[in-house]
């Protein structure tokens, strides 16, 4: 069926009485994630793209960057209408900069896309064995139109799939301005099965489709072998744009065996003291890695400060029988940081840091990545780090290959 046949038959639909509807007019495209890529540049044209070269300017029709999703919607009413069956796309992998990292995906038919989807495509990515991490993430594919969201939590699967109301097994839900993602700053501590699911909303509050597909996690409070500990670094996400529901910016996902996230974003060492109790103890880990201090040290904390929370952090895992096993904190790149989040890093960060790594070096059971992710300067290069803090992929990758090797050298 041709595609404005499609868009004919199923025009404009309302839901419930007016409390929601659903747009018509538009088209969703998707793609395979790129490695590290910041954002995408997408190209529509009338040439079917066999070749990865760039295309002649009369063969474009629609030329889009700042794509921070490996998806997109779209107004139909960007392309001429006779000529959609005749369309393909193509898109490539950008950095800050928007300098392309890979080439041209090969093209597709524009008809291979969705017309009208009527619910969020949702883009978490984690492996089946992987347990939970403590504070989930939620992310999906931007909706045209959409002035905010609304992300809802259940404990038990939703009485009404892709509904408009609320689910009666709702526990906590968070209302979100724009953007693709949702950090939960709840702890999963209770064990169950939960539900996670996403409706786009208009400037008026009002639901634009239904919720999207229910996405269930569960959690289990049984005894951990392995957990992690630290703060975003740890949590997961990278390359600027990609959230921690992306399981490849995540480096316990490169280790040979299944591991407790008990990261959080944001943390700083003396919140990761905190927060020791309430966080670790209910999964019982019998070996932990513990990363954290980056981002008191980069706020001015002292390398005294930061070693005494790490010190208080070794003694209760030992009072709880945790073997901490530390990792060296990673360099940071104050230019970068300032560049993408407009955050200043403190002078003195290098010889603070410095002090930290000493202590954790001499710690009984110490993992290097200070030394693997550093340059000639002293900072973490962009190759590694996007925006200058958060390692990505291939920054993740050496994290685990380090972890690996202390492994293969020490028995537990």
């Amino acid at each position: 069926m041709k595609i404005l046949q499609i868009i004919v038959m199923i025009g404009v639909l309302f839901i419930m009485n007016g409390t929601g509807y659903a747009q018509d007019g538009k088209i969703q495209l998707m793609w395979k994630n790129a490695e590290d890529a910041v954002m995408y540049e997408l190209e529509i044209g009338t040439t079917p793209f066999k070749s990865k070269k760039t295309a002649s300017p009369e063969q474009i029709v629609y030329r889009a960057t700042q794509i921070f999703t490996p998806g997109v919607e779209l107004d139909l009413s960007l392309f001429n209408e006779q000529e959609l069956n005749k369309l393909y796309f193509r898109v490539r992998p950008l950095d800050l900069d928007k300098k392309p990292i890979a080439d041209f995906s090969r093209g597709v038919a524009l008809s291979k896309g969705v017309i009208n989807p009527e619910k969020p495509t949702t883009t978490v990515s984690l492996k089946k064995n992987h347990p939970a991490p403590l504070y989930p993430v939620y992310s999906w594919i931007p909706v045209l139109g959409a002035a905010g969201y609304e992300v809802e939590i259940t404990n038990r699967l939703p009485e009404n799939p892709n509904g408009l109301e609320p689910s009666k097994y709702r526990i906590r839900s968070y209302a979100v301005e724009g953007g693709f993602d949702c950090y939960d700053t709840h702890a999963y501590i209770e064990e169950g099965k939960y539900y996670w699911r996403v409706r786009a909303l208009d400037a008026e509050n009002t639901p634009i489709g239904t919720y999207s597909d229910a996405i269930s996690f569960s959690v289990k409070t049984d005894s951990y072998k392995w957990a992690v500990f630290g703060d975003s670094i740890t949590h997961g996400g990278g390359a600027i744009s990609n959230p921690p529901s992306d399981e490849r910016f995540e480096y316990v996902s490169y280790l040979p065996f299944p591991v407790k996230n008990l990261g959080k974003s944001g943390d700083t060492i003396e919140m990761m003291v905190e927060r020791f109790e309430n966080d670790v103890l209910p999964f019982k880990p019998k070996y932990m890695f513990i990363l954290g201090g980056s981002n008191s040290i980069r706020g001015g904390a002292t390398g005294e400060s930061v070693i005494a929370s790490l010190q208080t952090i070794k003694d209760k895992c030992e009072q709880n029988g945790i073997t901490p096993i530390f990792l060296t904190l990673p360099p940071v790149n104050p230019e970068r940081i300032e560049r993408v989040f407009n955050q200043t890093t403190a002078d003195n960060w290098q010889i603070e840091l410095g002090k930290v790594n000493d202590f954790i070096r001499n710690q009984p059971n110490a993992i290097e990545i200070y030394s693997l992710l550093v340059d000639e300067k002293g900072f973490l290069p962009v190759e590694y780090a996007e925006d200058g803090l958060h390692p990505d992929i291939s920054g993740k990758k050496i994290m685990a290959r380090s972890i690996n090797a202390f492994l293969q050298t020490h028995k537990f």
